[in-house]
């Protein structure tokens, strides 16, 4: 009986190495996932921000040549604007609070 019960201990005990040899490919496989979604992640995120950084030097091209080729019209568009922010924020001042 005991020989019985050492045959069977030495099955469990082989069956539980070869899980823990799937297991760990699959903890190895899973973290050469994780590894290249981090990477394609940080790929994504520098494409973004030259994308980003284009366009914003777009902008002030854009901003700049308009200014030069119709001056006037920038400084009344520049004044309006400004106006009305000090209007929205002299009655967001002003206002009596809500109850």
């Amino acid at each position: 009986m005991e020989e019985n019960d050492k045959g069977g201990l030495l099955e469990k005990v082989r069956y539980v190495g070869e899980r823990l040899m799937e297991v760990g490919g699959e903890v190895s496989r899973l973290g050469s996932e994780a590894s290249h979604a981090v990477e394609d992640g940080v790929a994504a995120a520098r494409r973004f921000a030259r994308r980003g950084r284009t366009a914003t030097e777009d902008l002030i091209d854009d901003a700049a040549y308009h200014i030069r080729h119709e001056p006037l019209r920038s400084v009344v568009v520049g004044l309006a604007i400004g106006f009305g922010l000090g209007a929205l924020a002299t009655w967001l001042a002003t206002r009596p609070p809500r109850e």
